[in-house]
């Protein structure tokens, strides 16, 4: 969250991280089908409390549509699909009253749950946000890595996925990812994930449980996907 990204990008990935520390499960970044919502189409009325479907032009839901939670649209899409940037292009005009979607090395338009391991665990949609190239790639060549790893070998079965305190660090442009996690020992990961919560601290996000939400998290990172 960069004090030289535009306003509404920099509140796109604040309402991730308020949905995410609020603990009610709100951080919603994957689903396996459209009804996982409580909706066969844009309607409202949803599992999610005060959000409703609403389509992105004329492109069809199963493509990619527009999730408004509060006030707030949130960009989901399929992740097997090649038109990711222009979907965001196209998003950024109509919702979220920029030019087009942010340009150049320093940003990246990403799938929230990667979209490798998301396609491979059968999710039908997951949310985008154009987040800082750095910690977009340094998650994606490491913890991301190992989670698209792991459902090559054994797709997973949520059909619902949430926000990550990886999903976060990423948002908020950690970009201290060096290695894979190491899937033996919780102890082997502790290092990064001390690293993770100090960055994100310097942001003023700080985890409600402190250092239990740490061991929790470097045991999380032997097994993510």
């Amino acid at each position: 969250m960069s004090a030289g990204w535009p306003p509404v990008l920099q509140r796109q990935v604040q309402v991730l991280v308020d949905q995410f520390l609020a603990g009610t499960g709100a951080a919603w970044i994957g689903i396996a089908g459209i009804d996982r919502l409580g909706v066969a189409g844009p309607a409202s009325g949803t599992m999610r409390i005060g959000g409703r479907m609403e389509a992105l032009g004329a492109h069809p839901v199963t493509e990619a549509f527009v999730w408004v939670q509060g006030s707030e649209p949130e960009l989901w899409l399929d992740p097997r699909s090649t038109k990711y940037r222009d979907l965001f292009d196209e998003f950024a005009r109509t919702r979220l009253g920029l030019a087009g979607r942010p340009r150049g090395d320093a940003w990246n338009i990403d799938h929230v749950f990667p979209k490798a391991a998301g396609a491979l665990d059968g999710m039908t949609h997951v949310r985008a946000l154009a987040i800082g190239a750095g910690g977009n790639q340094a998650l994606g060549r490491t913890v991301e890595k190992a989670m698209k790893g792991r459902a090559d070998d054994a797709p997973g079965r949520k059909v619902i996925r949430h926000a990550t305190w990886m999903t976060i660090g990423k948002a908020a442009g950690y970009e201290g990812w060096e290695s894979l996690p190491d899937s033996a020992s919780a102890a082997g990961n502790a290092p990064g994930v001390r690293n993770l919560f100090a960055f994100l601290a310097t942001r003023g996000i700080t985890a409600p449980a402190g250092a239990l939400e740490e061991s929790l998290t470097s045991f999380t990172l032997t097994k993510i996907r």
